[in-house]
């Protein structure tokens, strides 16, 4: 079985806002902690290659440590799949 990486739509986008910021993902996990979030860079690196699934509470943090709002975070288009 392969890695699905249909549970994360939103790890293109914290990586790109990573680079916007010129942060490697030692230093995102860092500010992540700061904030209260428990976070590694292999975290981080699950999340932005989209093996991992990001929690809404990973969220809440990320909007906060990119100063975004929640919607940024997600992609404009996600075309769902239906299940048969």
């Amino acid at each position: 079985m392969g890695i699905s990486r249909d549970g994360n739509v939103i790890g293109r986008n914290i990586a790109r806002f990573r680079y916007r910021e010129g942060w490697t993902q030692e230093i995102l996990a860092a500010k992540m902690q700061l904030l209260g979030c428990y976070m590694t860079r292999a975290i981080i690196a699950n999340i932005e290659s989209r093996r991992s699934i990001v929690t809404d509470k990973q969220i809440e943090f990320f909007t906060e440590v990119f100063r975004v709002e929640v919607w940024e975070l997600f992609p404009q288009r996600h075309p769902f799949k239906r299940s048969k």
